[in-house]
């Protein structure tokens, strides 16, 4: 339930700080008696840091929508010293369109209470201005999905220009306490040096992400830096335009950029990130996707951590316009979700490593909300955060996490009954599959944590989205697809399942069949909530056997893709659907069991569409269902042989796809949330005291 929690406190910006991508801080200074619990409440638009004393104190609001707005709840009474405190406050609004925010107007809103007191709250006559150190307006995109790229200038350290704050009109007067933990951000993780040198740049070879990536690289050991990161030097020709490091992180790491370099003149820096180095370096540039940040060096230290955006890489760049540096420390400090973290043994070495590198996939994945990938969009995604709830049933025993995404997701209804891509956002795309996979996770949930009141609160969304899809059951008994600019036909990253062909039928068997499965589950949701859902099971019963009359090809034996199917597709997907929704019997489905057992290479058939790591977890149920004892050992025979090529690939978490880094036109995601199902066999097909 959400209320006005602050007491006075008003929500507050200044004058000079317009536009979007914008800076703006706010300075005041508290009287403390440290002899008692001083609290700070705060929320923000887009995303705040505390500093008290100079010194970081927290980061980080919960990722809201202006009508859901969360409010954080910070125990300083540890920062505070005895007597005067200097409290600063750095907001970066946003403004911008992303598949991670939702754009709010731009404001701040604080109150300190001491010994159950509130000794200050925002208003006017806290000081503020647009900051000088952090460059605001250049709106620049690191991708559509994650968002803002960030840029310091580290030669404005001065502390003047500060005036009266404006109050914000029309802001949101009602707040939820954050509903998750706040996230641990742990000491600066250093890696190793793997490559050093000199570099020149290419004219006009575009942004700093081009440039680093189309840049000439001139290996040297450079003195001292590898064992000691102290002075370092090179004998600077007329091509090379400086320093260049690459550092290994060693696994893959989601955190806050930390450095402390000391430059013996004003240069500049940029820095790059990734999970691999098959380019030799990092891959800064694919396509539109832009993954470096820019850095204007003081003469002399350098000290900064950046505590609003976090990169998701293993592999850390950075380019400098010198001949000498010395560098004191560089690296992320690792951010994640407080988590108890389980210790699995199996007494199999592999898989108890691939359950290791799972929870580190889940872990990089886990931030206010279900992350897809940590490195290019950190979204949230009712598929792939289904797949992540269920590991972490067993991984981690939690539960505040999902119940918080539910809820989150719940505000995320559109008029048309779907819900947006992800959320939160205002991103207008939507995949009608995935408003259905929101009501499988919630049902899930319930079922592992028992948790009634979640259920109440997300039932009105999930009825509305059931009841979108049943009343688009035409003459047919199917239910067609969903047309126009905003809607994508998504199920899986396979030809013909990936929703980029616009002339496909209308009617396609995966969305009756997962339609079905959610009816199922949407049943078991009425029941915990006293509503009648017997409409709802005859409507299954009546899809299932349209399905099957419209769809089931009795000659090849398998189910067609499409209604009107022209050619002879047969996709492994929509057959394990039409196994899992009771579309076809298990004495009916021999051919099709064996199609999904091999993924396609039995029966041998040239035109299958096999499934895809995303979608492996609806083959398995498929046969699972079909015969538990017969298929389990399949399956976990497939799971070892999958992710040990990974493993031999130097995985230290696990990827989108199989194919790796040059997926998507050599942007696949190398630690995907959803590729972590693995945690879920191991744990669900073995009897207690059974040999694993």
């Amino acid at each position: 339930m959400s209320a006005n929690v602050f007491n006075s406190a008003k929500w507050i910006w200044n004058k000079e700080a317009v536009g979007t991508d914008c800076y703006c801080e706010f300075v005041f200074d508290v009287n403390s008696e440290n002899d008692g619990q001083s609290l700070f409440r705060v929320s923000s638009d887009s995303n705040y840091a505390l500093y008290i004393n100079g010194n970081f104190t927290q980061s980080g609001q919960y990722a809201d929508y202006p009508h859901y707005k969360v409010f954080d709840e910070i125990d300083i009474t540890k920062s505070l010293s005895k007597g005067k405190n200097t409290v600063c406050v750095i907001v970066w609004y946003y403004g911008v369109k992303a598949f991670t925010y939702k754009i709010g107007k731009p404001g701040l809103i604080f109150e300190i209470e001491q010994n159950g007191k509130i000794i200050i709250s925002s208003g006017e006559d806290i000081l503020s201005r647009k900051s000088r150190k952090y460059i605001s307006g250049k709106n620049e995109m690191i991708t559509p999905q994650l968002g803002l790229n960030f840029h310091i200038d580290l030669t404005e350290d001065n502390f003047d220009g500060f005036t009266s704050s404006i109050i914000c009109d029309e802001m949101p007067e009602n707040f939820i306490k954050r509903p998750v933990k706040k996230l641990n951000i742990g000491n600066v993780k250093k890696g190793k040096i793997v490559n050093q040198g000199c570099f020149s740049y290419i004219d006009n070879a575009g942004d700093f992400g081009a440039k680093m990536q189309h840049s000439a690289l001139e290996f040297y050991r450079l003195e001292d830096m590898t064992e000691k990161q102290t002075d370092v030097y090179f004998a600077k020709n007329g091509r090379a335009d400086g320093i260049y490091f690459i550092l290994d992180l060693m696994s893959e790491t989601t955190g806050y950029l930390d450095f402390d370099i000391e430059v013996f003149g004003d240069c500049d820096m940029e820095i790059g990130w990734g999970e691999h180095l098959d380019d030799g370096r990092c891959r800064t540039k694919i396509g539109k996707r832009n993954f470096s940040v820019t850095v204007k060096l003081k003469k002399g230290v350098n000290r900064y951590m950046n505590p609003f955006r976090r990169f998701g890489c293993r592999y850390l760049q950075f380019f400098i316009h010198t001949n000498k540096v010395k560098v004191n420390h560089f690296g992320l400090r690792p951010v994640t979700y407080p988590l108890n973290v389980k210790t699995y043994k199996s007494g199999n070495l592999l898989r108890d490593n691939i359950y290791k590198v799972c929870e580190n996939t889940l872990i990089q994945c886990m931030h206010e909300h279900y992350e897809d990938c940590t490195w290019r969009e950190q979204s949230f995604y009712t598929l792939d955060s289904r797949n992540q709830m269920l590991c972490g049933y067993y991984a981690f025993g939690e539960y505040d996490f999902p119940k918080a995404g539910l809820k989150l997701f719940s505000k995320a209804i559109k008029e048309d009954g779907l819900l947006t891509i992800c959320s939160p956002t205002d991103e207008k795309l939507k995949i009608p599959s995935f408003s259905l996979f929101y009501i499988l996770q919630l049902t899930e949930y319930y079922k592992y944590s028992g948790d009634t009141e979640t259920v109440k609160f997300c039932f009105d969304t999930a009825k509305k989205v059931i009841d979108t899809f049943v009343n688009r059951i035409d003459g047919t008994g199917l239910i067609p697809n969903f047309e126009g600019e905003y809607y994508w036909n998504f199920y899986e990253w396979q030809p013909g399942l990936d929703g980029s062909d616009k002339s496909a039928d209308r009617y396609d068997t995966c969305l009756s069949c997962i339609l079905s499965i959610v009816l199922e589950a949407f049943s078991e949701l009425c029941t915990v909530v006293n509503v009648d859902s017997k409409s709802y099971l005859d409507t299954k019963k009546a899809l299932n056997r349209n399905i099957y009359d419209k769809f089931f090809d009795k000659n090849s034996g398998f189910f067609k893709l499409y209604l009107n199917q022209e050619d002879d597709r047969v996709s492994v997907l929509a057959n394990a659907f039409a196994i899992l929704c009771g579309a076809i019997s298990k004495d009916d489905a021999e051919n099709m069991l064996e199609l999904i057992l091999s993924n396609g290479s039995s029966p041998v058939k040239s035109n299958v569409i096999e499934a895809s790591l995303s979608m492996d977890t609806f083959r398995y149920e498929a046969l699972l269902k079909a015969d538990k004892e017969k298929y389990k050992d399949a399956i976990l025979n497939e799971i070892d042989r999958v992710y040990f090529n990974m493993l031999r690939n130097g995985a230290t978490s696990f990827w989108e796809t199989k194919k790796g880094a040059d997926d998507f036109k050599y942007a696949g995601s190398l630690c995907h949330g959803w590729s972590a199902m693995p945690i879920y066999y191991y744990e669900t097909l073995f009897s207690k005291g059974e040999q694993r």
